[in-house]
């Protein structure tokens, strides 16, 4: 009885022993590799986003090129009101953002639009109503 618990408990250890470790490095492998895709995918997108404003702008068509940027400002700026609050944000990071906020906010104010999605201009009102990151 002695030597099947002992043999029990070696087990568990030695399970232990070689499950932690691979447990943790595919749980932050997978991790980095998700937030390597999502980087990458996002930064690919930016360069599209961009590559359309420069050509609308080298084709003299600068109103074209206004208003993709301030499409996507308002595609990202409706980011910063998630469903919850953000729970892992540190003051670095609150601070950006009620920066770009502000400026946004600034910007649109001097500048004001109505685009052609008025859902999306409800959800930058709100945004620019509230004071999300205190």
């Amino acid at each position: 009885m002695k030597e099947k618990l002992l043999l029990g408990a070696a087990a568990l250890f030695a399970g232990v022993a070689v499950g932690w470790p691979a447990g943790w490095y595919y749980g932050s492998s997978s991790g980095r590799n998700a937030i390597l895709k999502e980087w990458i995918y996002n930064d690919a997108r930016e360069v599209q986003a961009q590559v359309a404003v420069l050509r609308r702008l080298r084709e003299k068509k600068a109103g074209e090129a206004i208003e993709l940027i301030e499409t996507r400002l308002d595609d990202q700026i409706v980011q910063f009101d998630p469903q919850e609050p953000f729970a892992m944000l540190t003051a670095r990071e609150t601070g950006e953002l009620r920066k770009a906020i502000g400026e946004a906010r600034e910007y649109r104010a001097a500048f004001p639009r109505q685009s052609k999605r008025k859902f999306v201009d409800d959800m930058v009102r709100s945004v620019f109503s509230r004071d999300l990151y205190k």
